[in-house]
């Protein structure tokens, strides 16, 4: 690859970055800041500022409705696909992508492909 062809890839990321993390904090205001952290939509300038808290999210999933439950499942597998796997079981649907996008709303679906277009990886917890 030429040295061109390195700064355009560098660019083309910079750019996923910051596409990726507007759709999350977009995801983190739908579901509810307090669901993820240390940081807030407000104050983050990275995704490792909004992880997903694994007590709230645990808590929180049995409560919340249909289509945030597949919302919340979908928005953790980019962070830990095991853990949004095993939400994913918990959920009265087909365990696919599109299994658990059927029911969302037009808003919903948007943020996870802008998500799903720039998603670079997660750095692995501990």
């Amino acid at each position: 690859m030429n040295k061109d062809n390195v700064l355009n890839t560098m660019i083309q990321s910079e750019g996923k970055q910051a596409r990726f993390l507007a759709a999350w904090k977009q995801g983190v205001a739908f579901l509810g800041p307090e669901l993820f952290g240390p940081g807030s939509p407000e104050s983050a300038h990275t995704k490792e500022e909004l992880c997903p808290r694994r007590d709230s999210v645990d808590v929180l999933f049995t409560e919340e409705s249909g289509g945030e439950e597949q919302f919340l499942a979908a928005m953790v597998s980019f962070y830990d696909p095991a853990w949004g796997e095993e939400l994913a079981a918990r959920i009265e649907c087909y365990k696919s992508l599109s299994g658990l996008t059927y029911n969302l709303d037009h808003a919903c679906i948007e943020m996870l492909c802008e998500m799903l277009r720039n998603y670079e990886g997660w750095p692995r917890n501990g």
